[in-house]
C-alpha cells in the first residue's frame, strides 16, 4: 500500500469520526423531551388572556422541538371543563394545562371543584400578570369611577355587571371593589366571556372586568370606554386609564390582576417536569414573545416551580377567606 493511499485512509476516518461527532447533539436531542406532538388545553375562550400565551408559547415550543402544539379550548364552568379534561391525561408532560386565577380561587371556596390543585397537578411555570379593566358601556354617561360611584350610590341596584361566575377573578374583585366604594351593582353571571364583551358592547349590560388581552381591542377603537385597572399599576398598554387605588381613593384598597401559568398532570415524571419548564420559560424570555404580550397588557414572569407551589397555595387560602368575608359563595 502506497503513502499516499494510507494517508487517504486515515483522512476518511477522521472525517467519518467528525461526522459522528457532529451527529451526538443532533442524536440527544432526538432522546429528549418531547418525541411526539404536544398539546395545550385552554380552559377559556379563544381571544382570551389565557388563549394569547398559550398559542404563544406553543409556537415557540414547536419552533425549539420541532413537534406540532395543538391548542385546545374547553371553555365551561369557571376553568373547571378544561381542567377536568387535562386531569384525565396521561402523567408524561405531553399536556399542559393553562391556568389562571380561577384554578384556585375555585378550590379555595365552597363550590367544591372536583379537582385539587395542589394534589392533582405538578406546577410548571407561571408566566405572565395580566390587569383586570373595568370596561363600560358607551351608552351610559358615566367617565370615571368616581362617576360610577356617585351613579350607583343614586341609583342602588340600576346598574348592573357580567362576571364568569361565582368565585372568578371578576366576581370577587366586583364584589371587593362594591364593598369598599360602599355600592350595590348587580351581578350577572356569563358562561361565555367572549358574550360579556359582546353584551357590554351592544350596551345589553352596563360594565365588564375583562382580562386585559379581550378588551383591549374594543377599548382602542372606542366600541367601550375603560374606567380602571384592577392592579395596583397603571399599564403601558393604556397608560391614561388608573389603577382602583388611585381611582377610588379609598385607603387600604388593593386591587389583584390576573395570573397566568402552566401545569401537568400530577405523577409526571420529575425530569419532564423541569424539561416543560425549561421549554416554557425560554419562550417567555424570548424578545418576540415579550413584544407580542406587552402591547397586550401582560407582564412575562418567571418565577421557580417552589415559589409558584407557594404562591398557589396562598391564593387557596386567601380566597376561602373572600369569599367568606364577602358572602358571595352559598
Amino acid at each position: 500500500m502506497t503513502t499516499e493511499h494510507i494517508h487517504r485512509r486515515r483522512v476518511l476516518r477522521l472525517v467519518g469520526a467528525a461526522g459522528l461527532a457532529a451527529m451526538a447533539p443532533l442524536a440527544w436531542s432526538q432522546g429528549t423531551f418531547p418525541q411526539k406532538p404536544m398539546r395545550i388545553v385552554v380552559p377559556f375562550a379563544p381571544g382570551t388572556g389565557s388563549d394569547v400565551i398559550a398559542r404563544t408559547v406553543g409556537q415557540k415550543i414547536t419552533e425549539e422541538t420541532g413537534q406540532s402544539v395543538v391548542i385546545e379550548n374547553r371553555e365551561g364552568g369557571g376553568g373547571i371543563v378544561g381542567t377536568m379534561n387535562a386531569l384525565q391525561a396521561q402523567p408524561d408532560g405531553y399536556t399542559l394545562l393553562m391556568v389562571a386565577n380561577p384554578f384556585t380561587i375555585v378550590a379555595g371556596t365552597n363550590l367544591k371543584p372536583p379537582y385539587d390543585p395542589l394534589r392533582d397537578f405538578s406546577p410548571v411555570a407561571k408566566v405572565a400578570i395580566v390587569p383586570i379593566v373595568l370596561t363600560i358601556a358607551n351608552n351610559l354617561n358615566i367617565n370615571s369611577v368616581k362617576e360610577l360611584v356617585a351613579y350607583a350610590k343614586a341609583n342602588p341596584g340600576k346598574l348592573s355587571y357580567a362576571s364568569s361566575g361565582p368565585g372568578t377573578p371578576s366576581q370577587l374583585e366586583m364584589e371587593l371593589f362594591k364593598q369598599a366604594a360602599g355600592v350595590d351593582i348587580v351581578e350577572v353571571p356569563y358562561k361565555s366571556t367572549a358574550q360579556a364583551m359582546t353584551d357590554v358592547i351592544g350596551g345589553q349590560i352596563a360594565m365588564y372586568p375583562s382580562a386585559m388581552p379581550l378588551c383591549l381591542q374594543h377599548v382602542k377603537a372606542g366600541r367601550v370606554r375603560a374606567l380602571g385597572l384592577f392592579d395596583a399599576q397603571r399599564s403601558p398598554a393604556l397608560p391614561d386609564v388608573p389603577h382602583f387605588a388611585e381611582a377610588l381613593g379609598v385607603p387600604g384598597y388593593v386591587a389583584t390582576p390576573l395570573w397566568y401559568g402552566f401545569v401537568t398532570r400530577a405523577g409526571t415524571p420529575r425530569e419532564t417536569v423541569s424539561r416543560l419548564r425549561d421549554l416554557v420559560t425560554r419562550s417567555m424570555a424570548s424578545k418576540d414573545v415579550s413584544e407580542k404580550l406587552v402591547p397586550l397588557g401582560a407582564h412575562p414572569i418567571t418565577p421557580s416551580s417552589e415559589e409558584f407551589t407557594q404562591q398557589m397555595a396562598a391564593e387557596v387560602e386567601k380566597s376561602a377567606r373572600l369569599a367568606k368575608t364577602l358572602g358571595i359563595v352559598k
